[in-house]
């Protein structure tokens, strides 16, 4: 038996107001527009990789935050075939004898959509396999349910990135993933956590929001301070930690994202404004995103990445 090591990434619409997305969203949420992959023998040893870029069929126009994230243009996906051929080329690749495996269960769902969406009838995914819920769970101090992204899994194992396999193209994170599979101790065990085809489902508008006046008279003061690295889920009011950190969106507002892992997606600003006295304060608001399919949240999270390694570069070179 081989072991497929797969990755995806996938294009959005431009606006979740667009008539396309308002029509077709519940249908399509994303459109695959990269299948990258990584095949091991019984021996665990590489046998070969396969690369397909696919032309979206309903969101045509390569979202820029999407471009940015995994460099992919869009001359790279002008000549490329449809996912229904794409989808045959894999498959082919593959070949009978395998176990299908992913770093996370974002890539299933999204795979299932298109499948639903662009073959016109029901086709169940074949058996797919979580190597991180198999990493948490051996890795010290890690649960399934806090779950490890590749590049730490990396450097857990001393795994080095090179400049010939950038991040965020799905052949390449295959690849880094097929590293990490290598070096896990028992990593057929990744046999056992198989993974669940969750329906993405666009979410409603959140309407909760919690507002708080801080002690800072500046944003640069704020940003360091407990309240803004620990802010507060605003519906259950549990702690919840910033992963990345904050980033100007306006002159007078920083923000930073956060996840409750009951309710999802916090979007923390902090704002300096004028208080009572005409004096300035900041106020820390924390609301829910709009947005809680999990694709999304991923997406959301590596942009801001993105953006704060962007900025501390900036500041670096000043």
């Amino acid at each position: 038996m081989n072991y497929i090591i797969m990755d995806l990434e996938w294009n959005q619409p431009l606006s979740h107001m667009s008539a396309q997305y308002r029509r077709y969203g519940k249908q399509l949420m994303f459109d695959m527009i990269q299948i990258g992959a990584v095949k091991l023998d019984e021996e665990l040893r590489m046998t070969g990789s396969f690369n397909q870029y696919i032309q979206p069929g309903l969101y045509r126009k390569l979202h820029p935050r999407i471009s940015r994230i995994t460099s992919i243009r869009q001359a790279d996906l002008a000549g490329a075939p449809g996912f229904s051929q794409a989808l045959s080329r894999f498959v082919q690749w593959c070949g009978e004898d395998y176990a299908l495996i992913t770093w996370g269960r974002d890539d299933i769902s999204v795979f299932q959509q298109n499948l639903n969406y662009y073959l016109k009838k029901e086709r169940s995914m074949p058996p797919v396999y979580d190597l991180q819920c198999l990493y948490s769970n051996q890795a010290e101090h890690n649960t399934a349910r806090n779950r490890t992204g590749l590049q730490s899994a990396m450097a857990h194992y001393h795994i080095a990135a090179s400049a010939e396999h950038p991040f965020h193209s799905a052949v390449d994170d295959a690849y880094y993933t097929a590293l990490v599979f290598q070096k896990m101790s028992s990593p057929q065990d990744v046999l056992d956590y198989p993974q669940k085809v969750r329906e993405l489902i666009p979410a409603k508008t959140a309407r909760d929001e919690k507002s708080d006046d801080l002690r800072f008279t500046t944003l640069e003061q704020a940003v360091k301070s407990r309240p803004a690295t620990q802010p507060n889920c605003p519906v259950c009011g549990k702690r919840i930690k910033i992963p990345e950190g904050y980033a100007p969106v306006r002159p007078d507002t920083w923000r930073a994202l956060a996840d409750c892992p009951e309710h999802g997606l916090v979007l923390v600003d902090l704002v300096l404004d004028k208080n009572a006295q005409g004096k300035k304060q900041v106020k820390r608001r924390a609301a829910l995103s709009d947005q809680q399919n999990p694709a999304y949240v991923r997406t959301k999270h590596l942009q801001w990445a993105n953006k704060i390694a962007a900025l501390e570069r900036k500041e670096a070179s000043a």
